[in-house]
């Protein structure tokens, strides 16, 4: 139900009585006067067009398909949406004709009042905006001084409203802009039963550095019970599984300190070993062990106990390609086997406790690393980071690692490594190492999924340590209202949408600030906060408020009466009572791609068809930077009933109006891919390298002749390469394949697709029925793992013979190259990607986790689950959610690390 506040409210003298904002459109004549004065005499402008009300399936197919018709010559140039429980705001910004914009806006406004829906317009001429970055998705002209971060705030409990206003001040203050909050209904603790977790994505002016927000932040954090992480944005919401991640051991994932259960099987209270400071505690324990037998270690090791979580977070790490190290100074290294033994770790680093020749500790640490000199955790890191080539920035700290480190190398780690969560078990009520997960960018569901995983693996043993018993209790529960301090019978529950021209973060502190006093007496509370971004600066923000008390709308008062103070556009509606989560199996992606721009029309078409089949879409996210509005992510709820249809209308769409359209489900199988496997001939090259051996042997009509009999089915792959091979007897070698590598010709897009996806942490591979010569070439210039390819004999002057040697590689042997390469890598098929042209591809597509069909004849398009039209090879990343900002900033980073220029 939609509410407006009454003419007078109580609290307020009527002079001071805030405007209400009527949910109707402006009267036309004024939005026309309106334009016609915001677009002077130019030929085209800018329109920002801003809609909300009760969502409902893709309210925004209507506008969309008013967009597209010829007669307005309109483009978009920028789509934002959020959804909080049933109300929706979207915004769109066009590129419109001058001559048409006043008709257009008429159309406009006359769907929304049919809709039941309040529009709002903002007018600009042609430089509007255009100095702006694009600041609603990944795609961000960010420069390349400037950082991007992603904030993760966790708090075991409802989200705190002082934590916000101080996160927002503090990042004012930086002069840092927000260009995202994401709170997911999934990452909330009523979904959970975990914690809260919210991300805000910013971007900070020149000096600000990652060191000094994440030490301010967690100084503000630790205030409210909550912990932070930050990292530098780099496209995806979590970590590329080219990552390392470093534990402690004591207080993290064991819940206790090590050495005091080894003191404690010595028959020693720790509480009566005293030093000063950390270092000198740990010492003097050392020390108190002198002459104890040292069988006391091996039987805390038999009695070892992980923190709740531990064995989860570990294995579902490992599965996504994450290596694990544990880093201890604690000096039992019999116990540190025995966690990397059960945890699966690749890496255990610790000191030694020495033992004499009678079997009983001297009281002295082992070896040459008696003394702290000898025992630096960052060297460790940095040889382990190097060992597995993974980036600094992607060595990922959990623990206190920082604990006793001076200003100086604290910053140092900071801003080297990342992000560094701070854990630490003892003090932390019901500590469970699951929140490692949320600040490391994965959502409730992601985690849930992980459980489910764990299920099915048959390991229940391991499931019921790893989650917390809560969670047990309450799985698959998703409506409970059990946490917060605002509950009951007489709560009312409002939904508050915020506009803002220029995305003022101090603004939004300032909105926060009336809800204060009332969070502190418990009435009120946050439930639900989105933001998103335009390219115009246009910042949209809708806050979920729970409130109780003899007056509930006494808080709502005092927000909007704020929002009029300082400037910020607002509205409001009273909620029912929260809608059920939907169940993950029903969320999809919808990736579509037009180049050089995405037509109107064609999304008008895409959106219809979502409407038409009950589609709620909930999160969109354009791909495509700056220059050009040429690709969309589009998150939706999608029925069971439905998926079927939609997947043939998209289809249909995608082949009538020369798009790509890629539909998948949204879940750790999209984002925990490894590996790609690639065809050579037509898909990384241009050419296909038969055809260019046999110009070199003046063949080329008999090659041709024979592939067209094979594509007439009238022989076999073998056969077929076995008459072309044949045709190349009598030439040298070296010479042959000298000249075709010299003249090949690499797709667009190919290098900067396999340059980002090694930054990603992705192991690739070229798998061709073609030769190994031109496919070792491919590699080393591709930078590819591995090359599988067929060998052509040759005699002993390097003549060919006209025969292969060794296993031909068939359709069915590239299948199996592509499951024997992710045996090695230790990753699941359903992990692997793989994109080719050809039918001797089919195999390989349909075996992988996601097969791509590129630029590929209608048979093999058929059996691909997804199609690449244009010519770009680069489009396989938007699969996979990068967008080409991020991909451009993960290129330019890979070029200077390697002492290339950013043309690389």
């Amino acid at each position: 139900m939609h509410s407006r506040l009454l003419t007078t409210m109580a609290g307020y003298a009527e002079s001071e009585q805030p405007e209400t904002k009527s949910t109707e459109p402006e009267p036309e004549q004024v939005l026309v006067e309106r334009q016609r004065t915001s677009s002077g005499s130019q030929d085209h402008g800018y329109l920002v067009v801003t809609v909300q009300g009760p969502n409902g399936p893709n309210r925004l197919a209507p506008f969309i398909a008013i967009i597209g018709r010829q007669q307005y010559k309109a483009q978009i140039v920028d789509l934002a949406q959020y959804v909080i429980e049933n109300a929706l705001v979207f915004s769109f910004m066009l590129e419109h004709s001058a001559d048409s914009s006043i008709t257009l806006v008429r159309e406009l406004v006359t769907t929304a009042r049919d809709l039941n829906l309040a529009i709002s317009f903002n007018f600009g001429s042609s430089g509007f905006g255009s100095s702006m970055p694009l600041a609603c998705s990944s795609s961000l002209n960010v420069l390349p001084q400037e950082l991007m971060a992603a904030i993760e705030i966790v708090v075991r409990g409802s989200l705190p409203a002082p934590l916000l206003h101080e996160t927002f001040g503090y990042l004012a203050e930086t002069g840092s802009k927000l260009l995202e909050i994401k709170h997911r209904r999934d990452d909330r603790i009523t979904f959970n039963h975990v914690c809260t977790k919210v991300m805000l994505r910013v971007r900070c002016p020149v000096g600000v550095a990652v060191s000094e927000l994440q030490l301010s932040l967690e100084q503000l954090c630790w205030k409210h019970s909550a912990e932070v992480a930050v990292r530098e944005w780099e496209g995806m919401d979590r970590p590329n599984g080219k990552s390392l991640v470093v534990f402690g051991l004591s207080d993290v994932l064991c819940p206790y300190d090590v050495l005091d259960r080894v003191l404690m099987e010595a028959g020693i209270d720790p509480a009566t070993v005293k030093g000063e400071g950390a270092r000198a505690i740990a010492k003097a324990k050392v020390h108190a062990l002198q002459g104890k037998d040292a069988q006391c270690m091996q039987r805390a090791a038999e009695n070892l106990e992980f923190t709740p979580g531990a064995r989860l977070v570990c294995q579902s790490l490992k599965e996504i390609g994450f290596r694990l190290a544990l880093i201890t100074n604690t000096g039992c290294k019999l116990i540190v086997e025995q966690v990397k033994k059960e945890l699966s770790l690749d890496y255990a680093i610790s000191r030694d406790l020495e033992v004499g020749e009678d079997g009983k500790f001297t009281g002295k640490y082992a070896g040459e690393q008696k003394d702290e000199a000898g025992f630096v955790k960052l060297d460790y890191l940095r040889l382990m980071a190097e060992r597995e080539g993974i980036d600094p920035r992607n060595v990922i700290i959990v623990g206190t690692f920082t604990q006793g480190m001076s200003q100086e190398d604290v910053r140092m780690t900071l801003d080297t490594y990342g992000p560094v969560i701070h854990f630490h078990a003892p003090t932390t009520k019901r500590p469970t190492l699951l929140t490692i997960l949320y600040l490391l960018g994965f959502s409730g569901h992601d985690i849930e999924e992980m459980q489910t995983q764990r299920l099915k693996a048959n390991e229940k043993h391991t499931f019921l340590e790893a989650v917390p018993e809560a969670v047990l209790l309450h799985r698959g529960n998703s409506s409970p209202r059990d946490s917060g301090p605002c509950r009951g019978p007489d709560v009312r529950r409002y939904l508050v949408r915020v506009r803002s021209e220029n995305n003022d973060l101090r603004a939004f502190a300032e909105l926060i600030e009336p809800m204060l006093a009332y969070c502190k007496e418990g009435r009120c509370s946050i439930d639900r906060i989105q933001q998103v971004t335009l390219m115009s600066e246009n910042a949209l923000m809708g806050l979920s408020l729970s409130v109780s008390g003899p007056d509930p709308q006494a808080a709502l008062k005092d927000i909007i009466f704020q929002c009029h103070r300082i400037g910020l556009d607002v509205d409001w509606d009273e909620q029912e009572n929260e809608q059920a989560m939907v169940p993950r199996t029903q969320q999809y992606i919808v990736t579509v791609v037009q180049r050089p721009r995405l037509e109107a029309t064609v999304l008008g078409a895409v959106f219809q068809a979502l409407a038409s089949l009950g589609v709620d879409c909930t999160r969109f996210e354009r791909l495509s930077d700056e220059e050009s509005f040429s690709a969309l992510q589009i998150t939706a709820i999608v029925p069971p009933e439905s998926q079927g249809d939609l997947r043939r209308k998209l289809l249909a769409i995608s082949k009538d109006g020369e798009v790509d359209i890629a539909f998948q489900r949204d879940g750790m199988e999209r984002w925990g891919r490894r590996m790609v496997v690639f065809d050579m001939d037509s898909t990384l090259i241009q050419q296909e390298v038969i055809d260019e051996l046999a110009k070199q042997c003046g063949v080329e009509q008999t090659v041709a002749e024979i592939t067209e009999r094979a594509m007439r089915g009238e022989m076999d792959f073998f056969q077929s390469l076995q008459e072309r091979v044949a045709l190349l007897k009598g030439y040298h070698s070296d010479k042959l394949f000298s000249t075709v590598k010299r003249n090949l010709q690499y797709t667009p897009g190919a290098l900067q697709l396999c340059r980002t996806l090694k930054r990603l942490g992705y192991k690739m591979a070229v798998i061709s029925g073609g030769f190994l010569p031109c496919a070792q070439e491919v590699q080393r210039k591709l930078g590819l793992d591995y090359a599988f390819a067929n060998t052509l004999e040759t005699d002993s002057n390097g003549m060919l013979t006209g025969l292969t040697v060794g296993a031909v590689v068939t359709p069915q042997r590239k299948q199996a190259l592509l499951e024997m390469i992710a045996q090695v890598e230790g990753c699941d098929p359903r992990q692997t990607v793989a994109v080719g042209d050809g039918s001797n591809d089919i195999p390989m597509l349909t075996s992988a986790g996601l097969g791509v069909a590129f630029c590929a004849k209608p048979k093999v398009q058929a059996a691909a689950e997804f199609r690449v039209n244009n010519k770009d090879l680069s489009t396989v990343l938007f699969l996979i959610g990068l967008s080409e900002t991020a991909a451009r900033r993960l290129l330019a980073r890979s070029c200077v690390d390697d002492g290339m220029n950013h043309d690389c």
